[in-house]
């Protein structure tokens, strides 16, 4: 009985202790930020760029609206810039709800470690936001007006997401981004965005990655190479490939990638590093320019197509970093983790290793493709 009497004590203890979240009221009076941008000026000051909306409730019984707003604020240091903001805002600005925080090239090159301390430091700042460079003047980007969406912040979260279905993209969180500088000899990579405006479309786009050392943007990747980065690094999960025709050299076979798996297998013989990525890659044919009879050989084919694509796109990307010395592939963490000890510069010394295999899902159930 006394253990009966606890509970219900308790239990009123909670309900008069506890306050619930935000009520209509609270949400009124607070201003939530959904994009980050961060830039500097010509002389060097930190320019902070804060896309928000203020939620509006209308005289409708359950009606609300809201209204996109942009903040700029300028100082010496990150948070100066932040305080200047918050000076121009009647409401309470909540950092909770941001989708994206973004760089100029500009302040990237420049180096972003003042930039992320800030971002640490603070409790409002979740690791999931995607991080990207935009290669363009960022009050460009901040004029919205986009006809997906009207947020930037949101519409390149959505971007974001999409990217799964494509193997041409790189994606990255805070979390993630933050994990790569633990070494910050280690290369990092961020998305780059750029504003892709035309008769048809007013967008933002996915357009390669940026690639960082010791927190400064020093090289990118091309977006015709994120294909062959995605795929040494095991970042694929579904996309597209095109191989040329087994039966007319002119022509091109897409194939749906519906999974991969590379495995990375690491070994040294005195100064030389062996590394070998092996790609098993399931994939179906999406399309064909001309009509193909799908028999058993001509799938062989394409597969063996598929396959010299792989070789030829990642020893590309991989000639290319291994000739500046910069390590995007992961290659020291690779031999750190097999012999428990990190050596430097190691992708001068390294020698990679293809070996894809791509095999070809449902062909052999229809005798023609068209």
């Amino acid at each position: 009985m006394k253990k009966r009497y606890l509970s219900i004590f308790l239990i009123l203890i909670y309900i008069t202790t506890f306050t619930g979240c935000f009520n209509y009221r609270d949400i009124d009076k607070i201003v939530f930020a959904t994009a980050l941008v961060y830039d500097i000026d010509p002389d060097n000051n930190v320019l902070v760029y804060l896309e928000a909306f203020e939620s509006q409730r209308t005289l409708t019984k359950g009606s609300e609206k809201s209204q996109r707003l942009i903040f700029r604020g300028r100082g010496k240091t990150v948070f100066e810039a932040i305080r200047d903001i918050s000076l121009q805002s009647g409401y309470e600005i909540n950092y909770t709800q941001i989708k994206a925080i973004i760089f100029s090239e500009k302040a990237a090159r420049a180096g972003i470690k003042q930039f992320i301390d800030v971002l640490t430091r603070n409790p409002q700042f979740y690791l999931k936001p995607y991080m990207a460079v935009y290669t363009g003047n960022v009050e460009e980007i901040l004029q919205g007006g986009f006809k997906e969406e009207q947020y930037v912040g949101i519409l390149i979260n959505d971007l974001m997401k999409n990217v799964r279905v494509s193997a041409r993209a790189v994606r990255i969180q805070y979390a993630d981004f933050l994990n790569q500088r633990t070494e910050l000899d280690r290369a990092s990579i961020m998305t780059v965005i750029s504003h892709g405006k035309n008769k048809y479309k007013n967008s933002v786009e996915l357009n390669g990655g940026a690639v960082f050392v010791n927190d400064k943007m020093i090289d990118v990747i091309e977006k015709s190479e994120t294909e062959a980065y995605n795929f040494i690094v095991n970042r694929i999960s579904s996309g597209v490939m095109e191989v040329i025709s087994p039966t007319n050299k002119s022509k091109f076979i897409s194939l749906e990638v519906l999974r991969n798996n590379t495995k990375t297998d690491i070994s040294y013989d005195k100064n030389k590093v062996y590394l070998t990525k092996k790609m098993n890659v399931r994939a179906s044919i999406a399309e064909s320019q001309q009509e193909i009879n799908l028999s058993k050989e001509n799938i062989k084919k394409i597969e063996i197509n598929a396959d010299k694509n792989l070789i030829n796109n990642a020893n590309k990307i991989f000639n290319k970093f291994k000739k500046k010395g910069i390590d995007i592939f992961n290659i020291e963490d690779d031999f750190e983790n097999k012999y428990k000890i990190r050596r430097k510069n190691l992708i001068q010394k390294t020698q990679l290793n293809i070996e894809p295999v791509v095999t070809i899902e449902g062909g052999g159930k229809s005798a023609s493709f068209y």
